[in-house]
């Protein structure tokens, strides 16, 4: 299951406990990195590649016990030129730049070759990614 950045949680500190306003993204995107982001996303961890482009994640479930799941399946474009080992999935708050909000580790690393394509698919809890809160 995925767990808060740094950025999302200090959000999340500031509007409960503070009264400040929670910062909601205009949109949310699967990253793909080949290194853990840390909580702080640590720059240089993401895919880099002409291929590559953040993913939408579509809708999101709603909680149940403090879980979600993204509905629809994410896929990736085509892998060109070069392979890319894949070993962390995160979810931003914008197509470029902008803030880590979730990240996980895959279970293993996926070493992705030219053609393949890589699919974030989530159709319950047990899918691909989760976010859990408690």
């Amino acid at each position: 299951m995925a767990g808060f950045s740094t950025y999302l949680a200090n959000a999340i500190i500031n509007s409960s406990l503070k009264g400040q306003s929670f910062p909601i993204p205009s949109g949310t995107y699967f990253a793909l990195f080949t290194a853990d982001p840390t909580d702080t996303f640590t720059a240089g961890t993401e895919v880099s590649a002409a291929w590559y482009v953040r993913q939408a994640t579509g809708t999101w479930a709603s909680p149940t016990n403090g879980v979600t799941y993204n509905q629809a399946a994410a896929t990736f474009p085509a892998v060109t030129v070069s392979s890319v080992t894949i070993t962390h999935v995160g979810i931003v708050d914008a197509i470029t730049g902008g803030n880590l909000l979730y990240s996980q580790a895959l279970t293993t690393s996926k070493t992705l070759n030219v053609n393949d394509v890589f699919v974030i698919d989530s159709a319950s809890t047990s899918g691909d990614f989760t976010i859990s809160v408690l």
